[in-house]
């Protein structure tokens, strides 16, 4: 809990000054789908091996992000995202009667919940009205909720509630007078692990579609 305190208040503060220092070119919102993979998957809790004998596959989540794009200069610029980002799997395990038949395959959704941060470096070449960049930088996922099958929920409160990792991606801007249009694909591979303990080892990374809009901040 003070980290997330810690690292809300430091990125609070640098989004603070950064505005008053009027050094913001754009700011708007991007939204699009999501899917998540656990890069490792390994179950070492008896009840979870007995229950969920197949590795999990990724689902189709949506997400939603502010940025602030800034410290412009001709083939680089700076953002800034703070994103809700849910990352989720699918299980599937035997569903049994009472004498322990297994009678069919049975699936279940598990997901969490992320206050994404990132802050990434920007290289841009422009053609026309178009923008094709490429960017990456450090980012941060502060858990803010989950939602797990009865039978994860001991290893699912046992998951790290802060993640680091970083995010890389590309994209297509669509510029005007006052607003921009994005498209872009990003991908988030964890540096940390979700969980790393005698309940087992789970690593997730993130691949996303997303569109977007911009405002120009006028000076």
């Amino acid at each position: 809990m003070e980290i997330k305190k810690l690292l809300l208040a430091a990125i609070g503060l640098t989004f603070t000054l950064t505005v008053n220092a009027q050094i913001i070119n754009s700011w708007g919102i991007k939204g699009g789908i999501n899917s998540t993979r656990y890069s490792e998957w390994y179950a070492s809790d008896s009840t979870l091996q007995r229950l969920y004998t197949k590795a999990p596959v990724s689902r189709i989540l949506v997400n939603i992000a502010f940025f602030a794009e800034g410290l412009r200069i001709k083939y680089l610029s700076t953002v800034f995202e703070a994103a809700y980002n849910p990352k989720g799997v699918s299980f599937s395990y035997p569903a049994r009667d009472g004498n322990g038949n297994v009678m069919w395959e049975q699936e279940t959704d598990n997901r969490t919940g992320y206050l994404t941060l990132a802050l990434n470096e920007k290289a841009r070449i422009n053609f026309k009205k178009l923008i094709f960049y490429v960017y990456g930088g450090p980012r941060a996922d502060l858990q803010i909720n989950s939602n797990s099958d009865i039978n994860f929920e001991p290893t699912y409160r046992k998951f790290n509630t802060t993640i680091f990792g970083l995010s890389c991606g590309a994209g297509i801007e669509f510029t005007g007078k006052t607003f921009k249009g994005i498209t872009e694909f990003q991908y988030e591979p964890d540096l940390s692990y979700t969980l790393n303990d005698a309940y087992g080892k789970v690593k997730k990374n993130t691949w996303m579609f997303r569109l977007g809009v911009g405002v120009y901040d006028k000076k």
